[in-house]
């Protein structure tokens, strides 16, 4: 997967752009925004030297089962509908089958297909995501608060996670969401949360494999 050359919007393309797409396939799900919002601050405002074993990149194979699952035990059931519905391509892509039905709460993930996925933390305070072609789809600044905390973004949306590197390859998230984010979330499902985007970025429970960074220096 190579360098980003095209600008990238803050967190994930907005929704109405990955709506557009979607409704190619006949999913008509209205979600505020997808993983991101153009109100947060780029990275590049941000730029420092951050020295952490985390800083590289990190990838694993996503499926929608999973983030379903990982949804529901952060007890953000309410909003599983929408858990695969964002995973496009920064192109457009859709990770839906061509012909799938619209996800709904009850069958979230009717023809969806496993995508591999990473993220990368820059020496210069970057964070930022990577789809399954090597497309960037996420953009925002990241901070080490302690040696297993960091905070992804500033404002709304943002992430803080608990993190831990075993063999200094294989790495680990935890979101950390309070009752009041985990109340807003499931009150409107149908809008953008920090704690849906926390959930999303973490995938808890599951590891990341660490692998060649071009985008971390």
């Amino acid at each position: 997967m190579g360098c980003v050359e095209s600008p990238v919007r803050p967190y994930r393309l907005a929704l109405r752009d990955v709506m557009r797409r979607r409704l190619v396939l006949g999913v008509t799900i209205a979600f505020a925004a997808v993983g991101g919002s153009a109100s947060i601050v780029s990275a590049s405002s941000h730029a420092r030297t951050v020295s952490s074993p985390l800083v590289g990149r990190w990838e694993r194979l996503t499926s929608c089962q999973e983030l379903v699952a990982d949804l529901q035990s952060a007890g953000l059931g309410a909003t599983v509908a929408q858990a695969w519905v964002g995973q496009t391509s920064s192109a457009g892509e859709s990770s839906f089958r061509p012909g799938s039905p619209q996800p709904t709460r009850a069958h979230p993930c009717t023809g969806a297909i496993a995508r591999p996925h990473s993220h990368f933390f820059a020496l210069s305070g970057r964070f930022g995501s990577l789809d399954w072609k090597g497309g960037q789809v996420d953009d925002a600044p990241y901070r080490i608060i302690n040696a297993r905390t960091i905070e992804i973004g500033s404002g709304t949306p943002h992430a803080t996670l608990h993190f831990a590197i075993r063999d200094g390859n294989v790495l680990t998230l935890s979101p950390m969401l309070t009752p009041a984010m985990i109340r807003q979330a499931n009150a409107h499902p149908a809008q953008f949360s920090s704690a849906f985007w926390a959930v999303t970025v973490a995938y808890a429970g599951h590891t990341w494999k660490r692998v060649r960074c071009r985008q971390c220096g």
